[in-house]
């Protein structure tokens, strides 16, 4: 059964002088003649991109970008309720506020803040507040219960395994679900403290040295080390087979590059073209829905280059789910 389960980790690496590639291998576009290291390091990665193209990366986007908008403001109000029990309230939000502006811009943020205005109307009754906190809960472990449907088909592709999708799978991605709340919840505390001692220390030392270059490098390293811990998370906690942890980390790392190169082209794409304007009263929505594409796409490729650096090592057995 751990061989049934494991197979399609065991991908057999292309021979470089193999006369029947594949026209997506590396070797086909001449990259045969690099040296043995380069190409360990090149044909995973190219391996990721083939596979995450094959597997409908971009498909399995779209429906997260679909399950996000929708999960949007129940997951904001869950959050602010988890970790209002440490930290106040308004200065949450406003924390929360600020930091979804600083990497997807005004428009977005402001359609977060109507979404935390709007969706924390109080409901009379104990009837009416469990009905309404149930609903709030499905409604925020929707968006999770996709991703880890994606991710069991991401890991499965190619293996010939069709996961059962019976009830309680779709019960336990729910519950998963929570799990997925709660540590997200974990890590935006974290990466909020950390914010706070670092505003608070360029505050101090400003006055004495020239910290500004260094709160930007300390904070891109707090932005890349909180992506990374991140996409760990999501990806260890997902049901199913997965590659074993030094490979969700690897790949969790490739992808936290990524977002971090592509949030700026992204940033100004979205400030140089007319996406706003072109819909109207729902430009901003269309820009929540661009980045929750944009976060699931390099999510889903992080994945598969932990897959494709499992596969390349020769020994990816899948951890325990």
């Amino acid at each position: 059964m751990r061989a049934a389960r494991t197979a399609f980790y065991a991908v057999p690496m292309m021979a470089n002088s193999d006369p029947d590639l594949k026209p997506s291998s590396p070797a086909a576009f001449g990259f045969a003649a690099l040296s043995p290291q380069v190409l360990k390091i090149f044909r995973p990665l190219w391996r990721a991109v083939d596979h995450w193209i094959e597997a409908g990366g971009m498909r399995m986007s779209a429906a997260m970008s679909f399950y996000g908008i929708l999960s949007l403001a129940p997951l904001l109000v869950l959050l602010v309720a988890v970790l209002g029990w440490w930290l106040d309230r308004a200065y949450l939000e406003t924390s929360l506020v600020d930091q979804i502006r600083s990497v997807i811009g005004a428009q977005g943020a402001q359609v977060v803040q109507q979404a935390l205005s709007s969706a924390q109307a109080p409901s009379e009754g104990i009837t009416a507040s469990l009905f309404a906190f149930a609903l709030l809960l499905s409604g925020a472990t929707g968006v999770f219960a996709e991703l880890q449907d994606a991710f069991e088909r991401l890991w499965r592709q190619g293996s010939g395994e069709v996961p059962q999708q019976k009830w309680w799978h779709s019960a336990s991605l729910r519950l998963r679900g929570v799990a997925y709340i709660l540590a997200f919840g974990f890590l935006l505390l974290v990466s909020l403290a950390i914010s706070t001692f670092l505003s608070l220390l360029s505050g101090w030392a400003g006055s004495y040295l020239p910290v500004e270059k260094l709160a930007w490098v300390l904070n891109e390293l707090v932005s890349f080390g909180f992506c990374v811990a991140l996409f760990v998370a999501l990806m260890k906690m997902s049901v199913g087979p997965k590659p074993a942890l030094r490979y969700l980390v690897m790949g969790s790392a490739a992808g936290a590059i990524l977002f971090a190169v592509g949030k700026h082209l992204m940033a100004f794409y979205l400030s140089t073209a007319a996406v706003v304007s072109a819909y109207g009263a729902a430009g901003s929505l269309v820009v929540i829905l661009m980045w929750i594409y944009f976060s699931s796409a390099v999510l889903l490729l992080s994945a598969s280059v932990a897959r494709a650096w499992a596969d390349e090592a020769g020994r990816g057995r899948p951890a325990s789910a």
